[in-house]
């Protein structure tokens, strides 16, 4: 069973983590507004975000309802989400001045999913919940999902060139 000060770590890391995939989100849109060619393949990356943070928000509840279901997991390093933050901000600042290629982006949106992998978010509970593991087992799916289709647009550039 975890105790009060737990669950508040563990609900900060998931605020964290909804702030980071609403975030990345508004980085897909910008990256849409300015690939209009692409502008669906951004645009559905932005409504898995904006899907993913849903998800995060209803695995807090859960958390919270069914707190003797839970164990503390993996300690989770907010620094890494920190820097990933503000790694998204730069970017979308680089974005803004056009100082970025397509396949530049390409490859920063691959590293930034690939990241969110290996984050281990994943671990921070332990549970046995259904619920909760069916949300992350479908946030961690399309994030590896993004990562390939991402991965294929960009060995799809390089055939081209």
């Amino acid at each position: 069973m975890m105790s009060i000060a737990d669950i508040e770590k563990i609900n900060k890391v998931l605020e964290s983590m909804i702030q980071y995939e609403l975030n990345l989100s508004d980085f897909y849109k910008q990256c849409a507004d300015t690939w209009t060619e692409d502008q669906a393949f951004w645009q559905t990356l932005a409504h898995a975000e904006i899907k993913h943070a849903e998800n995060i928000q209803k695995m807090r509840e859960i958390i919270v309802k069914k707190q003797e279901r839970f164990e503390v997991g993996r300690p989770f390093n907010p620094i890494a989400l920190n820097t990933a933050m503000a790694g998204l901000k730069d970017n979308a600042k680089h974005l803004t001045s056009g100082a970025l290629s397509f396949e530049k982006m390409l490859i920063m949106a691959r590293d930034i999913e690939q990241s969110v992998l290996e984050s281990h978010y994943a671990e921070i509970v332990k549970t046995a919940d259904i619920e909760y593991q069916t949300l992350m087992k479908g946030i961690l799916s399309d994030t590896y999902v993004h990562k390939k289709t991402i991965q294929k647009k960009i060995d799809d550039l390089k055939i081209k060139t």
